[in-house]
């Protein structure tokens, strides 16, 4: 049984600070303006990184000269160091320089090409140089580097590995025993150090990338790699291509209230759901009614100058937002709008522009070129070719159906997975569950039927990722250019920014459930994948946590748009970066289903949630789950019971209620939703 526990209204901080991100973490007007201040920098640097050579050679207790930066500079010099250096930023000991004379050599030579740069090019741009003409006289050093680092990386007797740089460019570095791809090298640090010198210039400007914005529906963090594949290929292998292997995976990527039109109202605001007021996907406190979209990205971006548009799923709801007669509704700040009134892969009807200067809804049927996904993608590279010809930069919010019911696969995917091995993790179909709240307890086992049911679901859920995988990828096997292609014919993909996101995960047969809208991992992870070279020159991946609520703030910093509401979320762009000092270790997930709401606040090991008996009363009584998500990734053993616990569940409870101040007076879900909600 699932442990229970109260608390005291008096006993728990509620004055709270509100969890507000800044948009940016930069001068507030302008960075280094002086001469001074750059030959500053450059000194500061160079030192620096001579340090950091020396302690190569003759250890940690080496004394070194040093010199401050100027103050202007915020953390450029530390954030040029660490990329320069990476672990030996300083080494933790000295390794052999006669056997690594020329990996010492190139280490160094990363190192004082980072400090030249640097240096030189902020003088130039005090100087009044263009941007582009600072960096041509700035980087003869940096050019040098293929040459220099012709070299096999090496480790060291004492552990330590030379050549090293930070991990936006450790790609270009393999390990021990291979060459240094040193022409990646160099453009890798070029690029990012391009970046930052301008980030703390003397006027520092917003990047405004165009944004690609590619969010799915219902779609699990496990369904573009090889997890569920019938054979070592991912199961999205053009999306991996396109964006995993040329940009950032985060593999702990959260959705906030795993639910469609909750999640993507936080999308739109950055807010939790708490804040937005959208709890469900309809009735009561839910659905497209109840969001207030006079504030959203869209308004953000199109008010800074960015042409906007919405494709495909909107909110839930929203084909009640106006009546048969009626103009169709368009929510303010797009451009233009392609949204779906009745979402789903054939037979629908999308509210586009009729030509006129106003809206019409348009049927699209049941042949195969009617396939919702497909139509999208071409509306897609449409909007994108016309923004091009504008000269403006664009937000394409491009918003599939996929893969969420009916499980429709485009008729040339259909049975592609049918052979697959069923799904069987330690958690499918739990067969003890009295340690987890009543909720949990009363859902049945599967039955046989039900196994294969959920079989089924998720090989049709497989094969509708695939014309996902072909919008962004394309395919010569069926003639479709990607919407990564069709940036790249346009000039335009090193000045784009593109993410891949979903509203929410799912459970195929976890914990006996065929469900989303639970605080178990299946339900609140999300696949997310972000390209943009200017931030991200190498792949990588990045182990920091990101949630729906941060893209708002990310893309509203990266165009330089003002946001007028508060932000739960923060803005992302440091972390794509790799500049980001500090970051979240905890975050919050929230969620209304029916009778048994849930909050849960999430760390890296351990993972608390409660659910209360009697949702609304301030004075309810609490069931609990503690689980420890590095011992037990299947959340299978529920230790809120065990009193060796009981320290970190009342810090845990009190950071809850910091997250959550009016928990668990806001929990009255105000009745279910209705059926058709889910759409």
């Amino acid at each position: 049984m699932a442990a229970y526990r109260r608390h005291s209204r008096a006993g728990v901080l509620l004055a709270v600070a509100v969890v507000c991100g800044a948009l940016a973490v930069r001068p507030a007007a302008a960075g280094c303006t002086l001469g001074s201040e750059a030959s500053q920098l450059k000194r500061s640097v160079r030192l620096a990184a001579r340090c950091n050579d020396r302690i190569l050679r003759s250890g940690p207790g080496t004394i070194c000269k040093q010199s401050p930066p100027p103050a202007c500079a915020g953390t450029l010099p530390a954030d040029a160091l660490a990329l320069a250096y990476g672990p030996n930023d300083p080494a933790s000991a000295p390794v052999d320089r006669r056997l690594l004379k020329t990996q010492l050599n190139c280490q160094k030579r990363i190192g004082r090409a980072t400090a030249s740069y640097v240096g030189r090019k902020l003088r130039y741009r005090v100087n009044g140089l263009s941007e582009a003409e600072a960096d041509l006289r700035a980087r003869k050093q940096l050019d040098k580097l293929p040459d220099k680092c012709f070299v096999i990386v090496a480790q060291d007797a004492s552990g330590v590995v030379v050549p090293a740089v930070g991990p936006q460019c450790a790609a270009a570095l393999p390990p021990p025993g291979s060459g240094v791809d040193s022409a990646a090298l160099r453009d890798c640090v070029h690029t990012l150090l391009g970046v930052w010198v301008e980030r703390w210039g003397p006027n520092p400007q917003p990047l405004r990338p165009n944004i690609v914005f590619i969010l799915t529906d219902d779609q699990r963090r496990d369904t573009t790699d090889a997890t569920h594949s019938p054979s070592a290929a991912a199961i999205m292998p053009r999306t991996r291509a396109e964006l995993a292997d040329h940009g950032v995976e985060f593999p702990e990527a959260f959705m906030t209230t795993p639910l469609c039109c909750p999640s993507r109202s936080s999308i739109l605001s950055g807010q939790y759901s708490h804040r937005t007021g959208v709890y469900k996907n309809g009735g009561n406190n839910g659905g497209a009614d109840d969001f207030d979209d006079g504030s959203s990205v869209g308004t953000w971006l199109q008010a800074a100058g960015y042409r906007t548009s919405l494709m495909g799923k909107y909110l839930n709801g929203y084909n009640a937002l106006w009546t048969t007669g009626e103009p169709p509704y368009v929510p303010p700040g797009w451009t233009e709008w392609h949204g779906m009134k009745n979402v789903g892969y054939f037979n629908y009807r999308i509210v586009e522009p009729n030509g006129m200067g106003g809206y019409v809804e348009n049927f699209y049927g049941s042949a195969e070129t009617d396939y919702s996904t497909d139509v999208l993608r071409e509306k897609a590279k449409t909007f994108i070719t016309e923004s091009v010809a504008a000269g403006e930069p664009f937000l394409l919010y491009l918003a599939f159906k996929a893969p969420h019911g009916p499980f429709i696969a485009a008729p040339r995917h259909d049975g592609l997975f049918q052979t697959i091995a069923p799904w069987r993790p330690p958690s499918y179909n739990e067969a003890d569950v009295s340690d987890k709240p009543t909720w949990v307890q009363n859902t049945p086992l599967l039955d046989a039927q039900g196994m294969a049911d959920l079989d089924q679901l998720r090989i049709d859920q497989l094969e509708m990722l695939q014309a996902v995988d072909e919008a962004i990828g394309g395919s010569t096997t069926y003639g479709i250019t990607g919407i990564m292609e069709h940036l790249r014919n346009l000039g335009i993909a090193d000045d784009t920014l593109v993410v891949f996101f979903s509203d929410n995960g799912f459970l195929w047969g976890e914990h006996r459930m065929q469900a989303k809208n639970k605080p178990f991992e299946e339900a609140i992870r999300s696949p997310m994948l972000v390209y943009y070279p200017k931030l991200a020159p190498l792949p990588r991946t990045e182990t920091r946590f990101a949630l729906n609520i941060d893209l708002a703030s990310t893309f509203a910093e990266l165009a330089g748009a003002s946001v007028p509401i508060t932000q739960d979320g923060r803005s992302l762009v440091r972390v794509i970066d790799g500049t980001q000092p500090t970051w979240r270790t905890d975050f919050l997930t929230e969620g209304w289903p029916g009778a048994h709401p849930w909050a849960t606040v999430h760390e890296a090991q351990w993972k608390y949630s409660e659910t209360p008996v009697t949702p609304g009363d301030p004075n309810t009584l609490f069931q609990l789950e503690l689980y420890d998500l590095v011992n037990d990734p299947y959340e299978l053993t529920n230790v809120a019971s065990d009193p060796q616990h009981a320290a970190r569940i009342t810090a845990m409870a009190a950071r809850l209620r910091q997250l959550r101040p009016n928990w668990p007076v806001d929990s009255d879900p105000n009745g279910p939703d209705p059926p058709e909600a889910d759409e």
